[in-house]
């Protein structure tokens, strides 16, 4: 179950200032002793802890939509209490004039007035539909009038907010993106149409807004550098962002994408483990070796005791041709810790991959060195005795390599292959 919203368990909404944060603790710790309610106490602090840290709160935020403050707007005039039959009849009337008598200067005003009316009243009773209908009619007549734009503007942000919350996506972006033409420059907004478009599976248009908002917050940022809320906004969508395609199916264009959106959270936290070892992780994947034993060297420096980092940096530099790095690296791990068994893994492993590829290869001396490496961790494992034994079979040391096999069948002695060698070196003798 996905953890439930600081701002739910606290009854504020996002964008509450700390003071009002605080507020809203203390009144739930009123009603929920500690010792009479423990659990939803602890519950309560959590949301509370999550909020106070800038860290955490960053983290809360990135995908939690905004409310776009404001208020709905009326002149005393319009507020009056008229009879609605007397307006709707008014309005019918002056409908007509205009219609009749276009250019007459007093219609426009008079007709205005009472779609204004209307729509106070619609408003007070939450037909929303309506009352936008009568804004969207005053603006047609006066694109200047103001109290019909401030309205219309907040209807939409504000339908839009609450649709969003009762999972209405789709009919949330349309709202959104009507407010957004009305005030292009509210990053709220376009924050909010990442969000949801990202809910509602419409990735390009998602990825568009999560860009245009990651771009207005870094220019804030530039600003006011020492903003950690901002920094960390930042860092969790590149996170965000990175961990997608990570889990994405394997592209070039994936692989791409997530090493520039973790050196982007680099850029604002350089010291970021994550990202970090994600980098390293798909330069392996793309066969970058060199590259990734670079990342992983300074990761190494800054975490020499983090058995993983260890692990893929000998890998590294296998794959990267560097035999004696990796095993070095690897011999380092198990000297701090003997038992760790990923370490004992990749060791075997790549002792066998790099013998076998040796022999292979036909340099036998080289490939028995891995070999004997590898009898040094695993003396019972009659696998590593037959590699001994068919290179040594191949070098041409023939007693050497029956010695081999006889210690194959040893250890196993049902083996046929050893049998089949065994019965072959004799024949030939």
């Amino acid at each position: 179950m996905a953890e439930q919203s600081a701002y739910t368990i606290l009854n504020i909404r996002k964008g509450a200032t700390d003071e009002e944060i605080k507020r809203a603790y203390i009144e739930l710790v009123k009603r929920y002793d500690p010792e009479m309610h423990a659990e939803r106490f602890m519950i309560i602090q959590n949301a509370y802890e999550r909020l106070r840290d800038p860290v955490k709160r960053a983290k809360e935020d990135v995908f939690t939509y905004n409310f776009i403050r404001g208020e709905f707007s009326f002149s005393p005039e319009e507020k009056e209490d008229d009879p609605l039959p007397d307006i709707l009849g008014r309005i019918k009337e002056l409908e007509r004039q205009l219609q009749e008598n276009p250019d007459n200067p007093a219609i426009k005003p008079a007709l205005i007035l009472n779609y204004m009316k209307r729509s106070y009243r619609n408003a007070q009773k939450k037909l929303w539909a309506e009352a936008i209908k009568d804004w969207q009619a005053v603006l047609k007549l006066d694109p200047t009038h103001q109290r019909a734009k401030n309205n219309l503007y907040f209807a939409y942000a504000y339908l839009a907010y609450y649709y969003a919350l009762h999972d209405l996506v789709d009919d949330a972006i349309n709202l959104w993106e009507l407010a957004l033409e009305m005030d292009p420059d509210n990053t709220d907004i376009i924050h909010n149409l990442a969000i949801a478009c990202e809910q509602a599976g419409r990735d390009d248009k998602a990825m568009k807004y999560w860009e245009e908002t990651v771009r207005r917050w870094k220019r804030e940022l530039d600003k006011d550098p020492d903003n950690e809320y901002l920094r960390n906004c930042i860092i969790e969508v590149h996170k965000h962002h990175g961990g997608k395609a990570l889990q994405s199916i394997p592209t070039a264009e994936s692989k791409q994408e997530v090493v520039e959106q973790y050196r982007e959270i680099l850029k604002y936290n350089p010291n970021d483990f994550e990202a970090q070892y994600n980098i390293a992780s798909t330069l392996m994947e793309e066969q970058k070796f060199d590259e990734a034993v670079a990342e992983l060297k300074k990761l190494h420096a800054q975490h020499p005791r983090n058995m993983d980092v260890v692990n893929l940096l000998g890998w590294a530099y296998l794959n990267a041709g560097q035999f004696e790095m990796a095993f070095n690296t690897w011999r380092r791990a198990l000297a701090q810790d003997p038992k760790n068994a990923s370490i004992r893994d990749s060791i075997t492993r790549a002792r066998l991959a790099v013998g076998k590829k040796l022999k292979e290869g036909g340099h036998f001396t080289q490939a028995l060195v891995h070999f004997k490496e590898l009898l040094k961790l695993m003396p019972k494992a009659w696998e590593v005795h037959y590699e001994i034994a068919d290179t040594l079979l191949r070098k041409g040391d023939r007693r050497a390599a029956l010695t081999e096999f006889q210690k194959v069948l040893e250890l196993d002695p049902k083996n046929k292959l050893a049998k089949k060698a065994i019965s072959e070196i004799r024949l030939r003798a």
